[in-house]
């Protein structure tokens, strides 16, 4: 009977897996050396040449002479023993392990067949050490690794033990069988392991945060809309007159003044408004709105605190600190710690029942008031400001308590505890270090200080990194559309997935899109912080209501974000984004194995989670994933093993994006009457996911997340077609990823796998 592309590539899946519990390699070794390519400046393996990786390499290649050399004095009185070859690594041949060893070291397989008497003079000339010393070194390379103690702060996979180790794992490494160690092995010697593990985007996170402290220096007040807002906020950071709790006093009096218990809950809302929440909060999930209640207890609040018995030490601490907060805000010791007990009570009972979001629901104000009709929901959605109509998130349980609490109290009582919640939300800001990093990191902190530093940013982003971006986008689109044209999906789902990548735009989220001439700003870096805050929750507010200015949502400009709105068709990106990885690109293929990639990447999930196919089409999109699952179960770095059925939706994005960017890449280069160098395309492209985790860390990120770790991620260039050819490997077992739909096959080929 006829075999089906999905029997062929499973049992082509089947092979690889065999091999790789022989631990053979999945690639074939490395049969050429790559030339250097074109126009590109002269590298240490795949390295730019500078003084990090000069350093690197001498100290490798010192230690290394210097082990042999040692090796070779105390043998060389030892009568020569007969030449005997090492254990070969697995899948590799004695002729590939010559190719391997230092210069100085004589290859253990002898002379290549067919060499003449002058070639075999000529190499032992070149090899200065004892023939002795390789039979007493199973493996060279471990064995000095083995020797020397340079330890880095935890085992880093990929590159052994010792910081020797991953120098000669990345001088000698090989493409086609560890192409994250032959991309970024020599980046891993300089951004060494560490309790937070290392990697491109946070060594980028970093250089834009440098980058804004040394701007923000020179932020002017007298400039328009944003640039003005944080030069005032930043100016109030530095001023030590603002760090004081008489900034305090405007909320105090304001409690103070509360007349009835419906004054009280007109503050509890307000205070919602003005980024002081005390008991309730509103924020934001996408387009949706969550009322939260308790939420100024969230941060302080040991677990189990209030199941412990009255007398217990923990509790004893926690009143005193109750009292401690009170008289900060300038009430008498004694009535302090008497309101305290009070307090501690109120406490118990909001944090009785957890706000869990499995016990959330949607309520428009009508739905609200009849599952719940003593709660004074009327209020909230008048202060607020929203259509009675519009849905909230909330927990019935947690309002009731709280409406327990309202019924229950005395107003002393209330302006008592309101005046304890705020008190600790202005000493957790009055706590903030002066350093202009932690000062920065605290503006970062607050949901308003985010929006307001990305819209900063973004007044200053250049338009070119926007322009080519775009282009990246569309080309890679258009491969899609081709790849769907020619695809053997049912007809119904091509024009679905036509309509859904004809309809597929990018955003740019750049900050500028909110009003900030109206800003308030305060002597008071901590009051300043509120005032922002305010400011976002009113933004939150309007894209609650308004669906079309949803568009709004997105990361701020300064972050290194992108994603996709499968509901908007939207891929959106920051300036920062774009920044930072278009200054790393030295050639138009590093950008389209970066930035064309990421967008592919993207596209393809808007492909795969924004659409529902026919049943057909549904069954024929599964056989490419597990097609595509059997290929990245293939993979692994050091000890732990990638687990395809739980991340391969995201590996899979990631080969759909590479194969389109490239093939993309390749058409802009056809089009412009220049070559495209496929191998600085996939060395760019695992230098993307440069990262240097511990093992620890590395399975910690394969447990919880489902993105690929970035050492998978890179290695995953080596299952698309063009990388073979391009590194001079042998043919794996599996045939090369190619295209993210299955296309249609001629009738004579049916039973043969399909490219895609």
């Amino acid at each position: 009977m006829p075999v089906s592309n999905g029997m062929a590539r499973s049992a082509q899946g089947r092979d690889q897996y065999l091999q790789t519990q022989r631990g053979r390699p999945v690639s074939g070794h490395l049969q050429r050396v790559p030339r250097q390519p074109a126009g590109m400046v002269w590298r240490v393996a795949n390295q730019p040449w500078n003084a990090r990786a000069t350093l690197a390499a001498g100290t490798v290649m010192l230690l290394a002479g210097s082990h042999l050399a040692g090796a070779a004095a105390r043998i060389s009185d030892a009568p020569a023993p007969s030449p005997a070859t090492p254990p070969l690594q697995p899948g590799r041949s004695a002729a590939g392990i010559g190719k391997l060893l230092p210069r100085s070291v004589v290859s253990p397989s002898g002379p290549p067949a067919g060499a003449t008497q002058s070639d075999a003079q000529q190499a032992t000339a070149l090899h200065a050490f004892h023939p002795a010393v390789l039979p007493q070194i199973s493996h060279p390379l471990a064995e000095l690794a083995g020797q020397e103690a340079l330890m880095v702060a935890e085992e880093s996979v990929g590159g052994g033990q010792s910081l020797l180790w991953q120098g000669i794992a990345a001088w000698f490494a090989d493409p086609c069988t560890d192409l994250d160690q032959y991309a970024n092995g020599f980046w891993k010697l300089q951004h060494p392991a560490g309790p937070v593990a290392p990697s491109f985007f946070s060594e980028a996170r970093k250089a834009v945060q440098e980058q804004m402290l040394e701007d923000l220096s020179h932020a002017s007040p007298d400039a328009l809309g944003a640039e003005q807002a944080l030069a005032l906020t930043w100016a109030s950071a530095r001023d030590a007159g603002g760090w004081s709790w008489s900034a305090f006093a405007a909320q105090r009096d304001e409690i103070a003044a509360l007349a009835s218990m419906d004054d009280v809950m007109r503050h509890i809302c307000a205070s919602m408004l003005e980024g002081q929440e005390t008991v309730l909060g509103l924020e934001r999930y996408f387009r949706a709105g969550v009322l939260a209640v308790g939420l100024a207890l969230q941060p302080a609040e040991p677990a189990g605190l209030h199941g412990l018995p009255p007398a217990h030490p923990a509790v004893l601490a926690h009143k005193a600190d109750i009292a401690r907060l009170l008289v900060h805000t300038g009430m008498p010791q004694a009535e302090a710690e008497q309101a305290a007990d009070g307090i501690f009570d109120m406490e118990a009972e909001l944090a009785r029942v957890p706000m869990e979001p499995m016990r959330m629901g949607s309520y428009s104000l009508s739905q609200a008031i009849h599952a719940l009709p003593g709660f004074p929901w009327v209020e909230v959605w008048s202060v607020l400001r929203l259509d009675p109509m519009t849905a909230l998130f909330t927990s019935v349980e947690t309002c009731r308590s709280l409406e327990g609490l309202l019924g229950s109290r005395s107003l002393p009582e209330w302006k008592a505890f309101l005046r304890c919640q705020q008190a600790r939300r202005m000493e957790h800001l009055l706590q903030t270090g002066r350093e202009p990093g932690q000062l920065l990191h605290r503006l970062e902190d607050s949901r308003g200080g985010r929006r307001l530093l990305g819209a900063w940013y973004g007044s200053s982003a250049s338009p070119a990194l926007e322009t080519r971006a775009r282009a990246l986008f569309e080309g890679v689109k258009q491969v899609y559309l081709e790849d769907l044209a020619a695809s053997s999906l049912p007809v119904e789902d091509k024009r679905l997935l036509q309509d859904v990548l004809h309809d597929a735009s990018l955003r740019l989220d750049d900050g500028r899109d909110i009003e900030w001439s109206g800003f308030k700003a305060s002597p008071s870096f901590a009051i300043n912080l509120q005032r922002l805050a305010g400011l976002k929750v009113r933004e939150d507010i309007e894209i609650i209501e308004d669906l079309a200015g949803a568009s709004r949502a997105g990361s701020p400009a300064h972050h290194l974000a992108m994603g996709t709105n499968v509901r908007d068709g939207q891929v959106f990106t920051t300036p920062a984004l774009l920044g930072s990885v278009q200054a790393a690109a030295t050639s138009a293929e590093h950008e389209w194995a970066t930035l064309g990639a990421m967008f592919g990447h993207e596209l393809g999930h808007l492909m795969v989670d924004g659409c529902t196919l026919s049943a057909l089409g549904e069954a024929m999109m599964e056989q490419e994933n597990a097609a595509i699952g059997q290929r990245i179960g293939d993979l692994w770095s050091g000890e732990p093993q990638l687990d395809p059925q739980r991340v391969r939706g995201e590996a899979a994005c990631d080969l759909r994006g590479l194969s389109a960017s490239r093939r993309a890449g390749e058409a802009e280069a056809a089009r412009e009457g220049r070559a495209f160098d496929l191998r600085r395309f996939f060395v760019a492209a695992a230098g993307l996911h440069a990262a240097n985790p511990t093992a620890a860390q590395l399975r910690a990120k394969i447990s919880e997340d489902h993105h690929p770790p970035g050492p998978f991620r890179a290695e995953l260039g080596r299952s698309l077609k063009g990388f073979d050819e391009a590194f001079g490997c042998e043919p794996r077992p599996s045939t090369p990823f190619d295209r993210m739909f299955t296309h249609a096959p001629p009738v004579q080929a049916a039973a043969e796998p399909n490219t895609g």
